[in-house]
Order: C-alpha cells, then sequence, then structure tokens
C-alpha cells in the first residue's frame, strides 16, 4: 500500500512540474529587446504599468491586446473603443500637450511618425521612453499588434487578433488569385469632392482593393487631387465614397447627381457606394479587415446577396480572448504543453501496471 502511494504521489509531482513550466513558457520575461518601426532598438526594463497612447490606432490596438488597465492617457482623436473616451486626454494627435504628459508619469509613450518629429525630440527631452508604431501596409499593422502585445505582456492575446484578421485576409484574397488585371473591376475611391481627392498608391484603401479584387484607377501616390475629366477617362466601374463624420452619404449624394459623370461606368450600373466607418479603411488598427470584408462585398458582382458578418471579429478585447481559450481549454481534456503529453502517457502506464498487479 505505502509502494502504491508513493508512485501516485510521483505522478502528481511529475504533473505539477509540467505545469508549471508551461506557465513559465506563456510568461515573459523583462528587460527584453525589441524593434519598433522607425529601426530603432529599445530595451524595455520591466513590464509597462502607466502607457499613453498619442494615436487613435494605437489606442485601438492596445485596447484589442488587452492592455486598457494599463493606459493612463490618450487623445482627444480616441473615439473607439467607446471607453477610450474616458482616458486622460493630451491634447490632439497633432498638437500634443506635453505638460499633461509629464504629469501623467508614463513608463511608456507609443506614437505613429505622424504626430511629427517635434513630438519625438519632447519627448527625448523628457526622459520618456518611446516606442514608434507606424505600419504602412496590412502585414506591417499585423506585426505592429504583436509588437504592442509582446510590449505590454499581452503577446497571446495579440497572437489571437493577429491569426484572425490573416484567416479574413487569406479568405478574401482566395477569391482574386489569377483573376488577370483586365478581369479585375476598375475602382475609385474618394474621400472629398470639391474638390476631389482619392486614394492612391501607398494607402490602405488601395492596398484593401487589391486584396478584394478590384484595380485602384489612380497610380499617383498618397491622396492627389483629381480631375473630372480624369475620372471619366478611366471609367471606373466602382466608386467608392468616404467621408469622416457621416460625410460619405453626402459625397455619395454629389457624386451621383453630378452630370459630368453621366457616362462613367459606375454611374450607369449604380455602383456607386458609401462608407459608414472609414476608420474601419483608412485606420491602421485591427478593424482593417472589417473594411477589407466590405469592399470584398462591393468588389463582387453578387455584392447585393453576400454578407461578411459571419466572419471573425479581430476587434475582440481580452476578455473575449480569454473566454475563447477557457471554451478551447474545456473542449481539450488533454491540455497541449510542451512535455504534458509524454508525462500524461507514462503516469497511466504506471497507474494501468498497478492496476494490473492489484487485480
Amino acid at each position: 500500500m505505502l509502494k502504491r502511494t508513493t508512485i501516485i504521489l510521483l505522478i502528481f509531482t511529475l504533473l505539477l512540474i509540467s505545469n508549471v513550466h508551461a506557465s513559465d513558457n506563456n510568461s515573459l520575461e523583462y528587460p527584453m529587446t525589441i524593434t519598433d518601426s522607425s529601426g530603432s532598438i529599445i530595451t524595455i526594463e520591466k513590464e509597462p504599468e502607466r502607457i499613453v497612447s498619442l494615436m487613435p490606432s494605437i489606442t485601438e490596438i492596445l485596447f484589442a491586446v488587452g492592455a486598457e488597465d494599463k493606459m493612463v492617457g490618450g487623445t482627444e482623436d480616441d473615439h473607439y473603443p467607446p471607453e477610450a473616451r474616458n482616458l486622460t486626454k493630451v491634447g490632439r494627435y497633432t498638437t500634443i500637450n506635453y505638460e499633461t504628459v509629464a504629469q501623467l508619469e508614463p513608463d511608456l509613450v507609443l506614437l505613429d511618425e505622424a504626430n511629427g518629429e517635434d513630438t519625438i525630440k519632447r519627448l527625448e527631452e523628457l526622459n520618456v521612453q518611446t516606442i514608434i508604431v507606424n505600419p504602412k501596409t496590412i502585414d506591417e499593422i499585423m506585426q505592429s499588434i504583436l509588437l504592442v502585445g509582446t510590449v505590454t505582456n499581452n503577446k497571446e492575446n495579440a497572437q489571437y487578433i493577429v491569426d484572425d484578421m490573416q484567416q479574413i485576409v487569406n479568405s478574401v484574397k482566395e477569391g482574386s488569385i489569377g483573376v488577370p488585371d483586365e478581369e479585375r473591376p476598375r475602382v475609385l475611391y474618394i474621400v472629398w469632392d470639391e474638390p476631389m481627392y482619392a486614394a492612391g498608391a501607398d494607402t490602405y484603401p488601395n492596398d484593401l482593393i487589391e486584396m478584394a479584387g478590384g484595380k485602384n484607377i489612380i497610380e499617383a501616390s498618397g491622396w492627389p487631387t483629381i480631375d473630372l475629366e480624369t475620372v471619366v477617362n478611366a471609367d471606373p466601374q466602382i466608386i467608392i465614397c468616404s467621408g469622416m463624420g457621416g460625410l460619405s452619404y453626402q459625397i455619395m449624394n454629389n457624386t451621383k447627381n453630378n452630370e459630368a459623370f453621366e457616362t462613367v461606368d459606375a454611374i450607369k450600373n449604380d455602383r456607386v457606394y458609401p462608407i459608414k466607418d472609414p476608420n474601419i479603411i483608412e485606420l491602421s488598427g485591427p478593424r482593417i479587415v472589417q473594411g477589407l470584408e466590405e469592399l470584398h462585398i462591393y468588389m463582387g458582382a453578387d455584392w447585393e446577396q453576400m454578407d461578411y458578418s459571419i466572419l471573425a471579429d479581430p476587434t475582440r478585447t481580452h476578455g473575449d480572448a480569454e473566454e475563447e481559450r477557457t471554451e478551447q481549454e474545456n473542449e481539450n481534456t488533454t491540455p497541449q504543453t510542451p512535455g504534458f503529453g509524454a508525462l500524461f502517457a507514462i503516469s497511466m502506464m504506471i497507474l494501468g501496471y498497478i492496476g494490473k498487479k492489484r487485480y
């Protein structure tokens, strides 16, 4: 009896060691060294506890990965998620109040190159540690999410978000693989109509249009102004209207009623669409794949019947991710941790041997 008890205790000890080992593997160690979007190599001495975000897109990422409890400040431009409105405001992203930033005593400030070189210099003068998050492509947005997740000790949550985003990207891109340029719908993405400004190369809308199977008629980089003749000659088959503050619908109506466009294919076929929330296309956060889904609908010939609401939500919060992991663990009775499977199998063999000896 004593021998049997000793063996059972040994088994539980092995399993306990395995669980502790797995827990250690899931935690991050500080100091850690990372490379930010500017190429700077930065050492984070300890886990950040007081974070200030200077861009709405970065704020969205922080909330999405589950670091909102570490945030002490944001900008007046932070509107999503709604809880971001409750953050202490440090000014607009282009006009930072450095005195307020200093009063918050942050141990980390996350910013974008769009904040300006002066902002970077002023923060250096305040001796505040900074990380630049400045993605230029969809892939770089996902890399930024992983970076923020790692720095804030939310790497696993960040990985879940990126995996969901990648799944949506792959699903959308799959439908346009191998489609020649001449068969892709010609697309114009405008953000204002008097004068007309459009999304060109090196913009998120351009990337999303191509991923969704379309072809942007604007070849110039950035957000150039374009004249009516250019639009008529390019003859877009689809026109996307995007305007902050609900102006998408106004731009759409103005475009539809512009007599100069009466010969344009998109006007004749009633394929002029408003973007309800331009931030899902023009902001470098996790919601950008929702914008990809929306554009994918408009690219398709069967756009009226398509439904993209069933795809995964990449903006789930830390709590959502935790709940999902709990459900997955409940479904899988054998934890998938390094070395656990072998120890579990050995333990069962020992118990089986004891059972045979016993009976």
